[in-house]
């Protein structure tokens, strides 16, 4: 009898550096890149993104943080945070934030 896998949710948060001189075309870059989602901070420190990346796998991860790395005026993209979890538990956690609100 074979295993069925169940669907994951991989949820990874980034600190991007990159030359403030180059803010916005990096910023407009994060913005066009299929699940990322860049943060603003309140104090935005400049040279400094906090990005958010959902993903079925943590290769799809890893191949996002690659892609950053290589955008004009990044030095570097720095994992933070990495979270796993079933599909069937995000959806679950999503029902539950959108009825506390």
């Amino acid at each position: 009898m074979s295993e069925q896998s169940t669907p994951e949710v991989h949820i990874a948060s980034f600190i991007v550096h990159f030359h403030p001189a180059d803010a916005g075309a990096v910023t407009r870059a994060l913005q066009s890149m299929d699940g990322i989602e860049p943060l603003t901070a309140e104090s935005e420190a400049p040279g400094k993104q906090v990005v958010i990346c959902e993903a079925p796998d943590q290769g799809y991860i890893l191949d996002h943080m690659d892609s950053i790395e290589q955008l004009p005026g990044v030095v570097s993209c720095t994992l933070v945070y990495h979270e796993v979890m079933s599909a069937l538990e995000a959806d679950q956690q999503m029902i539950t934030e959108v009825k506390s609100v």
